[in-house]
Protein backbone atom coordinates (compact mmCIF):
# COMPACT_ATOMS: atom_id res chain seq x y z
CA UNK A 1 0.00 0.00 0.00
CA UNK A 2 2.90 2.33 1.17
CA UNK A 3 4.63 1.42 -2.30
CA UNK A 4 1.67 2.39 -4.40
CA UNK A 5 0.98 5.86 -2.41
CA UNK A 6 4.26 6.76 -3.11
CA UNK A 7 4.42 6.06 -6.70
CA UNK A 8 1.37 8.47 -7.39
CA UNK A 9 2.72 10.94 -5.12
CA UNK A 10 6.14 10.75 -7.03
CA UNK A 11 3.73 10.49 -10.51
CA UNK A 12 1.48 13.39 -10.01
CA UNK A 13 4.32 16.20 -8.94
CA UNK A 14 5.37 15.08 -11.79
CA UNK A 15 2.76 15.26 -13.76
CA UNK A 16 1.59 18.87 -12.50
CA UNK A 17 5.33 20.10 -12.97
CA UNK A 18 5.31 19.27 -16.58
CA UNK A 19 2.40 20.76 -17.47
CA UNK A 20 3.75 23.64 -16.06
CA UNK A 21 6.96 23.37 -17.89
CA UNK A 22 4.92 22.48 -21.30
CA UNK A 23 2.63 25.76 -21.04
CA UNK A 24 6.26 28.25 -20.52
CA UNK A 25 8.25 26.19 -22.75
CA UNK A 26 5.50 26.64 -25.49
CA UNK A 27 5.82 30.80 -24.39
CA UNK A 28 8.77 31.43 -23.86
CA UNK A 29 9.81 31.54 -27.70
CA UNK A 30 6.86 33.64 -28.52
CA UNK A 31 7.21 36.37 -25.67
CA UNK A 32 11.42 36.86 -26.72
CA UNK A 33 9.42 37.47 -30.12
CA UNK A 34 7.83 39.91 -29.40
CA UNK A 35 10.37 41.12 -26.59
CA UNK A 36 12.89 41.51 -28.90
CA UNK A 37 11.80 39.90 -32.13
CA UNK A 38 15.02 38.20 -32.56
CA UNK A 39 15.23 34.77 -33.53
CA UNK A 40 18.79 34.54 -32.40
CA UNK A 41 18.04 35.49 -29.05
CA UNK A 42 15.10 32.85 -29.14
CA UNK A 43 18.34 30.26 -29.85
CA UNK A 44 20.07 31.48 -26.95
CA UNK A 45 17.41 31.28 -24.21
CA UNK A 46 17.10 27.97 -26.16
CA UNK A 47 20.94 26.79 -25.41
CA UNK A 48 20.65 28.57 -21.62
CA UNK A 49 18.08 25.70 -20.91
CA UNK A 50 19.99 22.93 -21.55
CA UNK A 51 23.85 23.55 -21.18
CA UNK A 52 24.18 24.36 -18.01
CA UNK A 53 22.28 21.80 -16.99
CA UNK A 54 25.08 19.64 -19.30
CA UNK A 55 27.80 20.68 -17.33
CA UNK A 56 26.52 20.23 -14.01
CA UNK A 57 25.18 17.34 -14.63
CA UNK A 58 28.36 15.14 -13.18
CA UNK A 59 28.24 17.05 -10.03
CA UNK A 60 23.98 16.64 -9.86
CA UNK A 61 24.61 12.81 -9.68
CA UNK A 62 26.83 13.25 -7.35
CA UNK A 63 24.54 15.01 -5.11
CA UNK A 64 21.98 12.77 -5.67
CA UNK A 65 24.24 9.68 -4.94
CA UNK A 66 25.04 11.53 -1.14
CA UNK A 67 22.06 13.30 -0.04
CA UNK A 68 18.30 12.10 0.17
CA UNK A 69 17.02 12.00 -3.18
CA UNK A 70 13.38 13.01 -2.04
CA UNK A 71 14.96 15.88 -0.12
CA UNK A 72 16.93 17.17 -2.77
CA UNK A 73 13.69 16.84 -5.12
CA UNK A 74 11.89 19.30 -2.55
CA UNK A 75 14.52 22.10 -2.48
CA UNK A 76 15.09 22.09 -6.38
CA UNK A 77 10.94 22.51 -6.75
CA UNK A 78 10.90 25.08 -4.15
CA UNK A 79 13.51 26.86 -5.39
CA UNK A 80 12.66 26.60 -9.28
CA UNK A 81 8.98 28.25 -8.12
CA UNK A 82 10.11 30.73 -6.35
CA UNK A 83 12.16 31.95 -9.46
CA UNK A 84 9.70 31.69 -11.72
CA UNK A 85 6.95 33.44 -9.37
CA UNK A 86 9.23 36.13 -8.97
CA UNK A 87 9.25 36.48 -12.88
CA UNK A 88 5.81 36.70 -12.69
CA UNK A 89 5.91 39.40 -10.24
CA UNK A 90 8.85 41.44 -12.26
CA UNK A 91 6.64 40.64 -15.75
CA UNK A 92 3.57 42.06 -13.75
CA UNK A 93 4.78 45.25 -12.66
CA UNK A 94 6.90 45.89 -15.88
CA UNK A 95 10.41 45.28 -14.44
CA UNK A 96 11.31 41.92 -17.00
CA UNK A 97 13.99 42.82 -19.12
CA UNK A 98 16.21 39.88 -21.20
CA UNK A 99 18.47 39.95 -19.33
CA UNK A 100 16.75 39.13 -16.28
CA UNK A 101 15.43 36.52 -17.86
CA UNK A 102 18.41 34.58 -19.23
CA UNK A 103 20.44 35.03 -15.91
CA UNK A 104 17.39 33.43 -13.92
CA UNK A 105 17.02 30.51 -16.71
CA UNK A 106 20.48 29.52 -16.07
CA UNK A 107 19.99 28.79 -12.41
CA UNK A 108 16.47 27.05 -13.42
CA UNK A 109 18.75 24.64 -15.85
CA UNK A 110 21.07 24.32 -12.90
CA UNK A 111 18.57 22.73 -10.34
CA UNK A 112 16.56 21.08 -13.42
CA UNK A 113 20.11 19.40 -13.77
CA UNK A 114 20.09 18.27 -9.78
CA UNK A 115 16.32 17.77 -9.58
CA UNK A 116 16.28 15.18 -12.64
CA UNK A 117 19.24 13.37 -11.22
CA UNK A 118 17.39 12.74 -8.24
CA UNK A 119 14.20 12.22 -9.85
CA UNK A 120 15.35 9.43 -11.98
CA UNK A 121 17.63 7.50 -9.06
CA UNK A 122 14.11 7.80 -6.83
CA UNK A 123 11.29 6.00 -8.90
CA UNK A 124 13.50 2.36 -8.09
CA UNK A 125 13.14 2.98 -4.36
CA UNK A 126 9.87 3.56 -4.83
CA UNK A 127 8.80 0.75 -5.94
CA UNK A 128 9.38 -3.37 -6.09
CA UNK A 129 12.00 -4.90 -8.81
CA UNK A 130 8.61 -6.88 -10.13
CA UNK A 131 6.53 -3.80 -10.54
CA UNK A 132 9.11 -1.55 -12.44
CA UNK A 133 8.04 -2.33 -15.98
CA UNK A 134 4.21 -0.80 -14.66
CA UNK A 135 5.90 1.87 -12.85
CA UNK A 136 7.83 3.21 -16.06
CA UNK A 137 4.95 2.28 -18.27
CA UNK A 138 2.38 5.09 -15.91
CA UNK A 139 5.68 7.09 -15.52
CA UNK A 140 5.93 7.12 -19.16
CA UNK A 141 2.08 7.74 -19.72
CA UNK A 142 1.39 10.37 -17.83
CA UNK A 143 4.64 12.35 -19.18
CA UNK A 144 3.24 11.75 -22.85
CA UNK A 145 -0.04 13.25 -21.43
CA UNK A 146 1.87 16.52 -20.17
CA UNK A 147 3.21 16.32 -23.39
CA UNK A 148 0.05 17.01 -24.94
CA UNK A 149 -1.58 19.19 -22.58
CA UNK A 150 0.91 21.67 -21.35
CA UNK A 151 1.64 22.90 -24.56
CA UNK A 152 -1.72 22.79 -26.08
CA UNK A 153 -2.28 25.34 -23.23
CA UNK A 154 0.87 27.44 -23.42
CA UNK A 155 -0.59 29.36 -26.75
CA UNK A 156 -4.23 30.21 -25.34
CA UNK A 157 -2.61 30.89 -21.66
CA UNK A 158 -0.27 33.40 -22.86
CA UNK A 159 -2.71 34.60 -26.02
CA UNK A 160 -5.13 35.31 -23.09
CA UNK A 161 -3.56 36.66 -20.04
CA UNK A 162 -0.09 37.08 -21.08
CA UNK A 163 3.82 35.76 -20.09
CA UNK A 164 3.06 36.93 -16.15
CA UNK A 165 0.36 34.37 -16.21
CA UNK A 166 2.16 31.75 -17.74
CA UNK A 167 5.18 32.56 -14.85
CA UNK A 168 2.73 31.99 -12.20
CA UNK A 169 1.79 28.91 -13.30
CA UNK A 170 4.88 27.33 -13.82
CA UNK A 171 5.99 28.68 -10.62
CA UNK A 172 2.69 27.80 -9.02
CA UNK A 173 3.28 23.62 -10.57
CA UNK A 174 6.93 23.31 -9.22
CA UNK A 175 5.64 24.27 -5.23
CA UNK A 176 2.37 22.04 -5.61
CA UNK A 177 5.36 19.29 -7.20
CA UNK A 178 7.47 19.76 -3.97
CA UNK A 179 3.76 19.30 -2.08
CA UNK A 180 3.43 16.05 -3.39
CA UNK A 181 6.90 14.90 -2.84
CA UNK A 182 6.52 15.93 1.10
CA UNK A 183 4.09 13.18 1.22
CA UNK A 184 6.51 10.39 -0.04
CA UNK A 185 7.50 7.86 2.56
CA UNK A 186 11.30 7.76 2.20
CA UNK A 187 14.12 7.07 4.15
CA UNK A 188 17.52 6.73 2.48
CA UNK A 189 20.69 5.42 4.16
CA UNK A 190 22.85 8.51 3.55
CA UNK A 191 26.56 7.44 4.24
CA UNK A 192 29.59 10.04 5.86
CA UNK A 193 31.64 10.77 2.87
CA UNK A 194 34.19 13.39 2.67
CA UNK A 195 33.74 16.48 1.32
CA UNK A 196 33.15 17.12 -2.04
CA UNK A 197 36.44 18.25 -3.92
CA UNK A 198 38.22 17.88 -7.33
CA UNK A 199 39.52 14.48 -6.37
CA UNK A 200 36.66 13.55 -5.18
CA UNK A 201 34.42 14.74 -8.29
CA UNK A 202 36.88 12.76 -10.63
CA UNK A 203 37.21 9.85 -8.28
CA UNK A 204 33.01 9.33 -8.43
CA UNK A 205 32.44 9.94 -11.81
CA UNK A 206 34.90 7.71 -12.76
CA UNK A 207 33.86 4.92 -10.36
CA UNK A 208 30.42 5.16 -12.83
CA UNK A 209 31.98 5.43 -16.22
CA UNK A 210 33.94 2.13 -15.47
CA UNK A 211 30.87 0.08 -14.70
CA UNK A 212 29.21 1.06 -17.63
CA UNK A 213 32.17 -0.18 -19.26
CA UNK A 214 32.47 -3.28 -17.08
CA UNK A 215 28.96 -4.47 -17.88
CA UNK A 216 28.23 -5.23 -21.42
CA UNK A 217 24.55 -5.48 -21.42
CA UNK A 218 24.95 -1.85 -19.73
CA UNK A 219 27.64 -0.36 -21.97
CA UNK A 220 25.28 -1.91 -25.37
CA UNK A 221 21.83 0.10 -24.32
CA UNK A 222 24.00 3.44 -22.66
CA UNK A 223 25.59 3.48 -26.34
CA UNK A 224 22.66 2.56 -28.44
CA UNK A 225 20.38 5.34 -26.60
CA UNK A 226 22.90 7.90 -27.16
CA UNK A 227 23.31 7.27 -31.17
CA UNK A 228 19.31 6.93 -31.20
CA UNK A 229 19.31 10.27 -29.44
CA UNK A 230 21.62 11.96 -32.20
CA UNK A 231 20.31 10.53 -34.83
CA UNK A 232 16.01 10.93 -34.03
CA UNK A 233 15.98 13.30 -31.79
CA UNK A 234 17.02 15.97 -34.75
CA UNK A 235 15.26 13.82 -37.32
CA UNK A 236 11.83 15.11 -35.41
CA UNK A 237 13.11 18.24 -34.55
CA UNK A 238 14.70 19.78 -37.49
CA UNK A 239 14.20 17.74 -40.58
CA UNK A 240 10.82 16.95 -40.61
CA UNK A 241 9.54 20.24 -39.87
CA UNK A 242 11.59 21.62 -42.93
CA UNK A 243 10.21 18.36 -45.11
CA UNK A 244 6.23 18.85 -43.70
CA UNK A 245 6.12 22.86 -44.47
CA UNK A 246 8.89 23.36 -46.88
CA UNK A 247 9.55 20.27 -49.24
CA UNK A 248 5.49 19.39 -49.08
CA UNK A 249 3.46 22.70 -48.37
CA UNK A 250 1.74 21.90 -45.36
CA UNK A 251 1.35 24.46 -42.51
CA UNK A 252 3.09 24.58 -39.22
CA UNK A 253 -0.09 23.73 -37.30
CA UNK A 254 -0.51 20.78 -39.53
CA UNK A 255 3.37 19.25 -38.02
CA UNK A 256 2.07 19.99 -34.83
CA UNK A 257 -0.95 17.67 -35.21
CA UNK A 258 1.15 15.56 -36.54
CA UNK A 259 3.78 15.25 -33.47
CA UNK A 260 0.48 15.20 -31.14
CA UNK A 261 -0.11 11.44 -32.70
CA UNK A 262 3.48 11.11 -32.04
CA UNK A 263 2.91 11.76 -28.81
CA UNK A 264 -0.92 10.38 -28.30
CA UNK A 265 0.99 6.90 -29.58
CA UNK A 266 3.75 7.10 -26.68
CA UNK A 267 0.59 7.35 -24.20
CA UNK A 268 -1.80 4.38 -25.59
CA UNK A 269 1.78 2.69 -25.97
CA UNK A 270 2.66 2.76 -22.39
CA UNK A 271 -1.27 2.69 -21.26
CA UNK A 272 -0.91 -0.98 -23.85
CA UNK A 273 2.25 -1.90 -20.95
CA UNK A 274 0.46 -1.13 -18.06
CA UNK A 275 -2.25 -3.50 -19.17
CA UNK A 276 -1.66 -6.03 -21.13
CA UNK A 277 1.96 -6.33 -22.99
CA UNK A 278 3.86 -6.17 -19.57
CA UNK A 279 3.87 -9.99 -19.32
CA UNK A 280 4.92 -10.14 -22.79
CA UNK A 281 8.24 -9.49 -20.68
CA UNK A 282 11.16 -6.74 -21.71
CA UNK A 283 12.88 -8.72 -24.69
CA UNK A 284 9.86 -9.47 -26.14
CA UNK A 285 8.59 -5.57 -25.73
CA UNK A 286 12.25 -4.46 -26.81
CA UNK A 287 12.46 -6.09 -29.80
CA UNK A 288 8.86 -5.48 -31.61
CA UNK A 289 9.23 -2.29 -30.69
CA UNK A 290 12.52 -1.37 -32.35
CA UNK A 291 11.35 -3.65 -35.40
CA UNK A 292 7.80 -1.63 -35.72
CA UNK A 293 9.25 1.34 -34.52
CA UNK A 294 11.81 1.29 -37.41
CA UNK A 295 9.47 0.25 -40.35
CA UNK A 296 7.24 2.94 -39.49
CA UNK A 297 9.92 5.29 -39.83
CA UNK A 298 10.85 3.57 -42.94
CA UNK A 299 7.33 4.64 -44.61
CA UNK A 300 7.83 8.25 -43.31
CA UNK A 301 10.95 8.61 -44.83
CA UNK A 302 9.02 7.18 -48.06
CA UNK A 303 5.87 9.25 -47.58
CA UNK A 304 7.79 12.44 -47.86
CA UNK A 305 9.98 11.74 -51.26
CA UNK A 306 8.55 14.35 -54.10
CA UNK A 307 7.36 11.07 -56.00
CA UNK A 308 5.03 9.71 -53.68
CA UNK A 309 3.36 13.64 -52.50
CA UNK A 310 2.75 13.50 -56.26
CA UNK A 311 1.20 10.33 -56.71
CA UNK A 312 -0.84 12.01 -53.27
CA UNK A 313 -1.80 15.07 -55.25
CA UNK A 314 0.53 17.54 -52.95
CA UNK A 315 -0.07 18.53 -49.35
CA UNK A 316 -3.19 16.41 -49.42
CA UNK A 317 -5.53 15.86 -45.98
CA UNK A 318 -5.07 12.38 -47.36
CA UNK A 319 -1.46 12.42 -46.99
CA UNK A 320 -1.24 14.19 -43.88
CA UNK A 321 -3.42 11.27 -42.68
CA UNK A 322 -0.92 8.61 -43.60
CA UNK A 323 1.94 10.58 -42.46
CA UNK A 324 0.25 11.27 -39.00
CA UNK A 325 -0.98 7.51 -38.87
CA UNK A 326 2.73 6.47 -39.37
CA UNK A 327 3.37 9.15 -36.23
CA UNK A 328 0.95 7.23 -34.17
CA UNK A 329 2.25 3.79 -35.10
CA UNK A 330 6.04 5.08 -33.64
CA UNK A 331 4.88 6.49 -30.65
CA UNK A 332 3.03 3.71 -29.83
CA UNK A 333 6.11 1.77 -30.00
CA UNK A 334 8.24 4.19 -29.10
CA UNK A 335 7.07 3.13 -25.79
CA UNK A 336 7.85 -0.58 -26.50
CA UNK A 337 11.46 0.74 -26.93
CA UNK A 338 12.17 3.30 -24.41
CA UNK A 339 9.97 1.99 -21.02
CA UNK A 340 11.99 -1.34 -21.15
CA UNK A 341 15.44 0.51 -21.86
CA UNK A 342 14.16 2.65 -18.81
CA UNK A 343 13.29 -0.67 -16.79
CA UNK A 344 16.48 -2.15 -17.67
CA UNK A 345 19.20 0.82 -16.53
CA UNK A 346 17.47 0.83 -13.01
CA UNK A 347 17.77 -2.89 -12.12
CA UNK A 348 21.34 -3.21 -14.20
CA UNK A 349 22.44 -0.21 -12.10
CA UNK A 350 23.03 -0.49 -8.09
CA UNK A 351 20.86 2.35 -5.43
CA UNK A 352 24.17 3.58 -4.78
CA UNK A 353 25.64 5.14 -8.07
CA UNK A 354 21.82 5.53 -9.79
CA UNK A 355 22.00 9.56 -9.81
CA UNK A 356 25.84 9.61 -11.17
CA UNK A 357 24.96 6.74 -14.11
CA UNK A 358 21.95 8.50 -15.35
CA UNK A 359 23.26 12.11 -15.36
CA UNK A 360 26.31 10.72 -17.31
CA UNK A 361 23.48 9.00 -19.78
CA UNK A 362 21.73 12.28 -19.81
CA UNK A 363 24.62 14.56 -20.32
CA UNK A 364 26.01 12.33 -23.33
CA UNK A 365 22.61 11.55 -24.67
CA UNK A 366 20.99 15.08 -24.38
CA UNK A 367 24.38 16.60 -25.81
CA UNK A 368 24.11 14.82 -28.55
CA UNK A 369 20.64 16.33 -29.62
CA UNK A 370 22.34 19.78 -30.15
CA UNK A 371 25.21 18.37 -31.86
CA UNK A 372 22.75 16.69 -34.31
CA UNK A 373 20.71 19.45 -34.66
CA UNK A 374 23.52 21.57 -35.73
CA UNK A 375 24.72 18.96 -38.01
CA UNK A 376 21.28 18.29 -39.88
CA UNK A 377 20.91 21.86 -39.90
CA UNK A 378 24.35 22.30 -42.08
CA UNK A 379 23.46 19.61 -44.08
CA UNK A 380 20.15 20.35 -44.83
CA UNK A 381 21.42 23.47 -47.13
CA UNK A 382 23.74 21.43 -49.40
CA UNK A 383 21.53 18.32 -49.68
CA UNK A 384 17.71 17.17 -50.29
CA UNK A 385 15.87 16.96 -47.27
CA UNK A 386 14.33 13.70 -48.18
CA UNK A 387 18.07 12.17 -49.28
CA UNK A 388 19.04 13.59 -45.86
CA UNK A 389 16.08 11.73 -44.49
CA UNK A 390 16.92 8.42 -46.05
CA UNK A 391 20.49 8.71 -44.86
CA UNK A 392 19.29 9.04 -41.29
CA UNK A 393 16.94 6.34 -41.45
CA UNK A 394 19.53 3.73 -43.26
CA UNK A 395 21.75 4.83 -40.33
CA UNK A 396 19.17 4.90 -37.28
CA UNK A 397 17.83 1.42 -39.34
CA UNK A 398 21.65 0.13 -39.23
CA UNK A 399 21.67 0.40 -35.75
CA UNK A 400 18.50 -1.07 -35.14
CA UNK A 401 19.73 -4.71 -36.94
CA UNK A 402 23.37 -4.26 -34.97
CA UNK A 403 21.44 -4.30 -31.83
CA UNK A 404 19.37 -6.42 -32.64
CA UNK A 405 21.82 -9.12 -33.89
CA UNK A 406 24.61 -8.45 -31.21
CA UNK A 407 22.57 -7.40 -27.93
CA UNK A 408 23.77 -9.64 -24.92
CA UNK A 409 20.84 -10.89 -22.53
CA UNK A 410 21.56 -8.42 -19.93
CA UNK A 411 20.96 -5.55 -22.35
CA UNK A 412 16.96 -7.12 -22.51
CA UNK A 413 16.67 -8.06 -19.02
CA UNK A 414 18.65 -7.50 -16.06
CA UNK A 415 19.80 -10.83 -14.17
CA UNK A 416 19.03 -11.14 -10.23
Amino acid sequence: MRGRRNLWMYMGGRFVSLIGSGIQMIAMPLYILDLTGSGTLMGVFSMLSLVPALLTAPFSGIIGDRRNRRNVMIAMDCGRGALICLLGILAMMGNLNIYILFGVQVFVSIMDSIFNSSSSALLPDLISREKLIEANSVKGGFDAASMILGPALGGVVYGIWGIKMVFYINGVSFIASALFSIFIVYEMKVKEKERINTKVFLSENSEAVRFIISKKGLLQLFSFAMLTNLLLAPTFDIIMPYAMKKGIGFQAEQYGYAMCFFTMGILFGNIGISSYFKRKGLKWLMRTGLIIETIAIAAVCILVFPQIVAHYGGATWLLFASISACCLIIGFFNAFVNTPISTNLQKLVPADMRSRFFSILGMFSQGAVPLGALLFGVLLDVMKYYYLLAAVNILSAAAAVIFLVYACDEAYEAKG
